[in-house]
């Protein structure tokens, strides 16, 4: 009988003879076969893109997927987060630097992310271009604290800050 190795498989509790649908990918070294089971298939597609990394094996990146959300991740790579992925066990200073260097231009390739389930990554595209219309991170701040809880959008949210901003 052969094994899957799982990361943390959502918020329901798996056990045995439960049936759960897995995303696998097949790892083929000099010494050893494994395989690495995925809840989502962002999550498959994340651990391939890490594992192109140098330095960066099977066995680190699903460390890294099961210690940390894949649009955690997601984030810290398009941010240069370095001690984000310093504080993984295993990660170290270059490899970090090597993940955000070798990944950043490749996040994009990820499909299509809920950003309902990620909010902050919302927020730092809105911050980002009301900035880029020439509001001071102050008054940004500002307006963005009084969103209404209601728009999901980023356009909708923009075009809430752009009203009350008062320009």
């Amino acid at each position: 009988c052969g094994e899957i190795s799982v990361g943390a498989y959502g918020n329901a509790p798996v056990h045995i003879g439960c049936e759960i649908k897995l995303y696998i990918h097949m790892a083929v070294s000099e010494n050893d076969i494994s395989l690495y089971g995925f809840e989502k298939y962002e999550d498959l597609d994340l651990f391939k893109m890490l594992i192109t990394v140098s330095g960066v094996g099977s066995r680190t990146a699903a460390g890294i997927l099961a210690e940390k959300n894949s649009l955690d991740i997601i984030k810290a790579i398009g941010g240069a987060d370095v001690d984000f992925f310093k504080k993984i066990k295993g990660i170290g200073l270059k490899t970090a630097q090597r993940i955000i260097v070798d990944l950043k231009s490749k996040i994009g390739g990820l499909g299509e992310l809920d950003l309902r389930d990620n909010l902050p990554l919302l927020e730092d595209d809105l911050v980002l271009s009301l900035q880029q219309l020439g509001f001071e991170r102050k008054e940004i701040e500002n307006v963005t604290a009084k969103l209404p809880k209601d728009l999901e959008k980023l356009e909708e949210k923009l075009e809430w800050c752009l009203l009350n901003l008062g320009r």
